[in-house]
């Protein structure tokens, strides 16, 4: 290639890139990756976004590809003054992809609008890559809500039942290696009667009255309404009430292990029971001990039903 050439293709290039370059009315510049329809976005209709942003350190705050999920606007009469980032938004049309940097700052002020965390640059850029895949009117729009909440919950069962698999084997394990010898559930949940108790299990509706002490798997105590247990493992809280929980029995006050085991007793009897985390908490975090997908194993005892 010439020299001549090279240059003319460097010039081709150079405004090729400009036409690419667009600035909002509050002065961000992006870039213009992809081109689509070039329609005007009417009010009232939704845009459905594909979205990746990052803060200056290269962590990725939000992807929508990977969660799933689209982030989702509803098209307003005009743009909140400062929001750089919907300015953005509004000059695209469907089909576009376009790229821009923004300050912490700004973005925190003016398109969030809350606080700048602490371990956040205020003068750090974030970089946003966003793709308007579709102009949806309402009715189009109820129907997408409609298939991914449908999406959602079909993945979420089978992450619950693949879940339930993992911890059932754990427990199980946990067992056999302890030698203890325990009873089933069809529902995952493994339990051994120390104690018998007299009269008729406890059926939905009642009140079941409950000494418990909660433990993971590993023997660590988390809570218990008994106070020498409390003491013992240095979990007493002063002004706590150390006296026998009620619970109504399928009242959907507990979580669906504690409704299950609760059934299999009778006045008197004490027990040992192992949840598997999806009928626990599941993926929530409830505490520093109790995390993500924890097994929870509880000493029981019921002191009358009522």
């Amino acid at each position: 290639m010439t020299h001549k050439l090279k240059l003319i293709t460097g010039l081709f290039l150079l405004c090729m890139a400009c036409s690419n370059e667009n600035e909002t009315a509050s002065g961000l510049k992006f870039t213009v990756l992809r081109k689509g329809d070039g329609l005007k976005l009417d009010s009232g209709k939704y845009l459905i976004l594909n979205m990746v942003f990052k803060d200056g350190k290269d962590s990725v705050w939000n992807d929508t590809e990977k969660n799933g999920v689209p982030a989702i606007i509803q098209i307003q009469e005009g743009v909140p003054k400062g929001d750089a980032v919907l300015e953005a938004v509004m000059m695209m049309s469907k089909g576009d992809s376009i790229t821009f940097k923004i300050p912490a700052k700004s973005l925190f002020e003016n398109t969030f609008r809350s606080p700048l965390p602490f371990s956040v640059d205020s003068t750090s850029l974030f970089t946003f890559n966003l793709g308007l895949s579709d102009v949806l009117d309402a009715e189009q729009f109820q129907q997408l809500q409609e298939k991914m909440i449908a999406k959602q919950n079909e993945d979420f069962v089978k992450q619950q039942e693949g879940q339930l698999l993992i911890d059932i084997d754990i427990i199980d394990k946990h067992l056999a290696e302890k030698g203890i010898t325990a009873q089933k559930l069809e529902s995952g949940i493994r339990y051994k009667i120390s104690k018998a108790g007299k009269g008729e299990n406890a059926k939905s509706g009642q009140t079941a009255s409950i000494y418990y002490a909660g433990y993971l798997l590993n023997g660590k105590l988390f809570d218990s309404n008994i106070e020498s247990v409390a003491r013992l493992n240095n979990v007493y809280q002063e002004g706590q009430p150390y006296k026998p929980y009620d619970v109504v029995v399928d009242g959907q006050e507990v979580i669906k292990g504690w409704e299950e085991a609760i059934k299999v007793m009778n006045k008197g009897s004490k027990m040992t029971v192992y949840i598997p985390s999806t009928l626990a908490y599941g993926s929530r975090r409830r505490s520093a001990e109790i995390v993500e997908n924890t097994i929870l194993m509880f000493e029981m005892e019921l002191v009358d039903i009522k």
